[in-house]
């Protein structure tokens, strides 16, 4: 079938009282000029070399006072891209306190995903492969594959015994449906390959697509990044919408029927279902109220109607190192309709690359989700 794997069935846990995580939105980036109403001009973004973690930054990336709460502003879990090798890992954050943490250097990969389970578990994909930890942090299912070969990026639970992952391969993707009690894949959905697909991309399985997030519909919303397009899939893998995005991130249906999507253009934008833009966030949005980032990653509507943002900076902030710790970038924002930003996350001793964030009142943690038959 063009990959291998290691599908490890799941034993019934305990019930544990639901330790909340959080889900992953982007921010955006310091970017080209763009053409809504005059700002105010963006400073310089600072001058680093990407191979050099340890970068100086010659003026600051944030405001010296970061709007909100801080980590009181929201119960949320996070993750990063280099969760595994960061010596961070992801964190869960309540109370305006570090509650909980998982790191094992041996769960290779980058950690684009993760979200809470109603049970209290966590679904992580990781690049590498995708699997379930429980709050003692033991990992009850896992499903891995030859990196060389596939990636997943993007995962859902159905019900208690199922899982719907996207995973990327050569020549296109598959939407897998494992069953974790008895170590089955019972579903393989085959992706059509878009005609926009670029398939001598040199990363080509690497860049394919990211995130996976299922609809109310019972279809499959996935952010199709190397064909520069998000496609809604129905259980027999036929494509019911799409619309173009430039290499999207991650991609989600709202309660409005509209799409939000973030772009590795770092513009967060949501789409009605003619695929027509109707609400953006630009780089310039956010260099105009002080914040200078160089990727984004992730987007997440919150309850509360405003929109959070990751932010992946490829140049890491190192404290004590980078410049003065009032100058460090922002790891996360939020941002209200009017495209204010409310709240930033800024904590590097805490926290390294932000790639996935999710707050513990998303409704979407308790939801009962369905893939078409699979319920």
């Amino acid at each position: 079938m063009g990959y291998t794997c290691l599908l490890s069935p799941m034993y019934t846990p305990q019930n544990y009282s639901a330790v909340l995580f959080g889900l992953a939105l982007t921010a955006v980036a310091m970017s080209a000029a763009q053409t809504e109403a005059p700002r105010a001009t963006p400073a310089p973004a600072a001058k680093k070399e990407k191979a050099n973690p340890a970068v100086q930054f010659d003026r600051p990336q944030s405001p010296a006072t970061m709007p909100g709460k801080g980590l009181a502003q929201h119960d949320f879990i996070l993750m990063g891209v280099r969760s595994s090798s960061d010596g961070k890992g992801i964190k869960l954050v309540k109370g305006g306190q570090v509650v909980w943490s998982y790191y094992d250097p041996e769960v290779k990969g980058a950690y684009y995903d993760g979200t809470m389970l109603a049970n209290g578990n966590l679904l992580l994909s990781h690049g590498r492969g995708v699997r379930i930890i429980t709050p003692d942090k033991k990992v009850i299912w896992k499903y891995e594959v030859d990196p060389i070969v596939n990636e997943i990026d993007g995962a859902q639970a159905v019900g208690s015994d199922r899982v719907v992952f996207l995973m990327n391969g050569n020549p296109t993707a598959r939407i897998m449906v494992a069953n974790i009690v008895t170590g089955k894949i019972e579903k393989e959905v085959v992706v059509p390959l878009a005609a926009t697909a670029d398939v001598k991309e040199p990363r080509y399985v690497h860049m394919q697509a990211r995130r996976l997030r299922l609809t109310p519909a019972g279809t499959a919303l996935i952010a199709y990044t190397n064909a520069n397009k998000v496609s809604e899939y129905d259980e027999n893998g036929k494509e019911v919408w799409t619309a173009s995005v430039p290499t999207p991130w991650s991609v989600e249906r709202l309660k409005n029927g509209n799409t939000l999507v973030e772009s590795m253009k770092m513009e967060t934008i949501e789409l009605n279902p003619k695929g027509e833009t109707v609400w953006k966030f630009t780089t310039a949005d956010a260099a105009a109220q002080g914040y200078l980032m160089d990727k984004t990653q992730a987007a997440m509507r919150l309850p509360n109607g405003n929109t959070l943002i990751t932010i992946n900076n490829e140049t890491a902030w190192k404290a004590g190192s980078s410049g003065p710790d009032a100058w460090a970038p922002a790891q996360a924002i939020e941002v209200t309709p009017d495209k204010k930003i409310v709240w930033a996350l800024r904590d590097w001793n805490n926290f390294y690359w932000v790639s996935s964030m999710q707050t513990l009142d998303d409704p979407r943690i308790t939801e009962k989700l369905h893939f078409g038959s699979v319920r």
